[in-house]
């Protein structure tokens, strides 16, 4: 890895690129790093695709760090490393960074620039499809479910007023891009593996507000993302297993003993997803649904956390294998 050639550390903006098996959308998410950020330090990390990505970054931009955790630790556990990583060398701020992600030329400085002043900051992400939609400007915890949500347009809306601010208060930052200083990620801590992934950012985003710092979308800072890249194939399914069981554990983090509130999640943001497969008649993907809510409630119940067990990714990777060859 390159040595840190700043001599004053706290002017270091860091980002963390987390990578796997998406080496076409990582390396795009580097170029526009490299090319509009090249202030930035940027560490690449595999998280044990080995699908080629490391090779090419470092043929391509020598500049550039890399890591290779060796093992698919989730989004918690690979970003972990790459935090853990950032604070070893010494930078001043840290972003964590979806790799399907665009990033326009100074929005890392921007960044860094704001959480200087004791924020953690999230920009406003846009759809990469060219329509300048928002996918994230802001985020709420809904009281009677707990689920950690993004504003409606309606909301932001409404809760802005008539003026549009620089800096739009919110309950929860979005993971697909954060940014604090060093000193703020030490307070608050990395995100909790238990999560593995999916409501890792909203519970990171809840320790922060305890711990004092308050959470703000930049509203003039603006980055791509191609959404949900990583929901393909197995995880077509395994995200059911996570949503369900981390949803679940989000919100008996926040609320131990209100049990209502969990069966109301359940009720209103999981079961409709079995009820669109009856209604569709797909009754295998019913079955499979099915499977995935019932495992995750009862790893919530038996407080089994982490990666989903290795026989439900079996499954999940057979199911989705059935499901492209019924579509071709």
């Amino acid at each position: 890895m390159a040595e840190n050639r700043n001599d004053n550390p706290s002017d270091i903006d860091a980002v963390v690129v987390l990578s796997y098996f998406g080496r076409a959308d990582t390396v795009a998410c580097v170029e526009s790093l490299v090319a509009g950020s090249p202030e930035a330090r940027v560490l690449v990390i595999d998280n044990g695709s080995y699908d080629g990505v490391i090779e090419e970054i470092v043929n391509r931009w020598p500049s550039v760090e890399t890591l290779q955790t060796g093992a698919n630790l989730g989004f918690a556990g690979g970003m972990n490393r790459g935090i853990e990583w950032a604070l070893d060398v010494g930078v001043g701020t840290i972003t964590v960074l979806n790799n399907d992600t665009i990033i326009p030329r100074g929005a890392i400085a921007a960044l860094g620039r704001l959480a200087r002043t004791g924020v953690a900051v999230s920009p406003e992400v846009r759809y990469a499809d060219g329509s300048e939609r928002v996918w994230f400007g802001g985020g709420t915890i809904d009281a009677e479910t707990s689920l950690a949500r993004h504003l409606s347009a309606s909301e932001i809306s409404s809760s802005d007023g008539p003026d549009r601010p620089v800096l739009r208060p919110s309950q929860v930052l979005a993971g697909c891009c954060v940014t604090a200083t060093a000193g703020s990620w030490q307070r608050i801590g990395s995100f909790d593996e238990r999560y593995f992934l999916n409501f890792e950012d909203s519970d990171w985003s809840v320790r922060a507000q305890r711990a004092g710092i308050p959470l703000v979308v930049a509203t003039d800072v603006v980055i791509y993302h191609k959404v949900s890249a990583s929901f393909t194939g197995s995880y077509s399914y395994l995200g059911t297993f996570y949503y369900t069981r981390n949803g679940l554990l989000f919100g008996s983090t926040r609320q131990p003993w209100a049990l209502g509130t969990r069966a109301r999640f359940l009720r209103r943001h999981v079961i409709p997803v079995l009820g669109k497969a009856a209604r569709d008649r797909d009754w295998a993907r019913l079955l499979r649904q099915s499977v995935m809510i019932g495992s995750a409630v009862l790893a919530h119940l038996g407080r089994r956390y982490g990666r989903a067990p290795r026989l439900l990714e079996g499954f999940a990777g057979n199911w989705a294998s059935k499901s492209t060859t019924t579509r071709e």
